[in-house]
């Protein structure tokens, strides 16, 4: 018989995962632009902060959800759940970040990955034929 406790701690253990990779790819990222830093023009360093935004935004997201302030299934924007927003800002982080490193970009694939399993996890089920 399932545990609902246990359950409960392995989805927070697993939303800590997602921000702390995220929060690691991150780190990654800033390393590999500072060690470049001198090769950059003005739109890559748009891009740095585009890619940073998005990627502060999904870290905060993940570590709201682990400490349970929000969920995943959260409604914002009437239609749009929290789960589509780090969609969003997964897709605008890689697009910023594959000019410039490319690896680190795509390392955020992971957490999202985690994320959309937790999510689709406990879907409700649709009634509708």
């Amino acid at each position: 018989m399932p545990d609902p406790e246990r359950a409960c701690q392995t989805t927070t253990r697993l939303l800590w995962a997602c921000a702390v990779l995220a929060l690691l790819a991150g780190v990654f990222q800033l390393s590999g632009i500072l060690s470049d830093a001198d090769g950059y023009d003005g739109l890559a360093w748009v891009g740095v902060v585009v890619g940073a935004v998005c990627l502060l935004g999904l870290i905060a997201i993940y570590s709201a959800c682990a400490l349970d302030r929000l969920t995943l299934r959260t409604r914002v924007l009437q239609r749009f759940d929290v789960f589509q927003v780090t969609t969003v800002l997964l897709v605008l982080a890689i697009v910023a970040g594959i000019p410039i490193h490319s690896t680190t970009a795509l390392a955020l694939l992971l957490p999202w990955g985690l994320a959309y399993w937790l999510h689709h996890l406990n879907a409700p089920t649709s009634s509708a034929p």
